[in-house]
């Protein structure tokens, strides 16, 4: 963790600059999440779809000093006084980017989000931990709720095992009612607009299914589109219980259980790319098995960062190389310890059998 980091974020970090008062039981699930200073109301909606711990990060990062411009401080301040469930459920962890480091509003910088996940991993309270990716998902069921029912679950959990919420989003749709379009006959932009209000949200998978039926929630892509080896929609909409992923992609990147400690943290050096965090996880060893009644569901009402397709290109190849990396790490652990053809290296033997793997693997070292 912080590997890529650097000393204006790392020399400005306040654990606990806000803590619940609430005081979570070990066994219990957090919720690990980062907050935009630009819409802190995104707490007010995690506690009314979240029941238990919250551990939250804070990242003021560009100015709000400006004529006009609100304190994000004085509004968690005002919002913790006004709301009971923010000031029993939430930590809130500060990073500070330096005055001297930050940089104005107009310009675009990817969001260090796997900084973030691992600062709010690293600072909750309890045991286990619910990866929220930051785009504005929201947990629609109590997820914790089902651990506590399935005792068995909950032993997995503890043994190193991951949990995958499959993720669903609200279909856009235009002012007049047409078909998701970003552009008018003139050619004009068009505001869309989320088929499904706030309050009309799913919160169980019965009425999910039926909204998935009408098309007014669609699979999200990074849990189904480009993963679909990984977690296949029909049969997860008739499963009852637990279904293990077979086919690991490496781009899979939906929001995941997992031990809070003990289990390896996400590469920094991407700024937001869950999925490497996931990869890495299951080529240790980590088996994945997906929820069958729990899921997350993205509202619309909150717009992903937008990143230059430069910024796309150099991620992309900087994820391929990443690919590479981490498979020659974890087999020539593996192969070092004597644990190449164990059960726990099943992952990293099928992952990273294309190629020239296995000649970079077993060469001697020759320095």
């Amino acid at each position: 963790m912080f590997a890529f980091s650097t000393p204006d974020i790392t020399d400005n970090i306040q654990p606990f600059f806000v803590r619940s008062e609430a005081s979570p039981r070990p066994d219990e699930i957090s919720l690990a999440t980062f907050v935009p200073q630009d819409d802190l109301s995104e707490l007010v909606r995690l506690v009314e779809h979240f029941p238990g711990p919250i551990s939250a990060v804070l990242h003021i990062d560009h100015p709000s000093d400006e004529p006009g411009a609100s304190n994000p401080i004085s509004r968690l301040h005002t919002m913790r006084a006004s709301n009971p469930k923010i000031r029993n459920q939430v930590d809130i962890h500060l990073i500070t980017t330096p005055q001297t480091h930050r940089r104005p509003l107009t310009t675009t910088v990817q969001q260090q989000s796997n900084l973030h996940r691992n600062l709010a991993r690293f600072f909750a309270r309890t045991d286990f931990v619910l990866l929220l990716d930051a785009d504005g998902s929201l947990p629609a069921t109590d997820i914790s709720k089902s651990f506590r029912d399935y005792p068995q679950w909950m032993e997995k959990l503890r043994t190193g095992n991951v949990f995958v919420v499959p993720g669903f989003n609200v279909s856009m749709t235009s002012e007049g009612g047409a078909l998701p379009s970003t552009l008018d006959d003139e050619g004009t932009a068009v505001d869309l607009i989320p088929m499904l209000k706030y309050n009309q949200l799913p919160r169980d998978k019965q009425t999910l299914l039926s909204h998935v039926h009408d098309g007014k929630v669609i699979l999200s892509e990074k849990t189904w589109k480009r993963t679909i080896r990984n977690v296949d929609f029909n049969m997860w909409a008739t499963q009852t219980r637990l279904s293990a992923i077979q086919n690991y992609d490496p781009y899979f990147g939906p929001s995941v259980v997992m031990r809070r400690d003990k289990m390896l943290w996400c590469p920094e050096r991407f700024g937001n790319n869950q999925a490497a965090c996931l990869f890495e996880l299951y080529l240790s060893g980590a088996d994945f098995w997906v929820l069958p009644n729990d899921f997350t569901i993205h509202s619309g009402e909150r717009k992903e960062p937008e990143i230059t397709e430069r910024e796309r290109t150099i991620n992309t190849r900087l994820y391929q190389k990443f690919h590479e990396e981490s498979c020659l790490k974890h087999a020539r652990a593996f192969y070092a310890a004597g644990e190449w053809d164990s059960d726990r290296a099943r992952h990293c033997r099928i992952s990273c059998q294309k190629g020239n793997f296995q000649l970079y693997i077993f060469q001697p070292c020759k320095y």
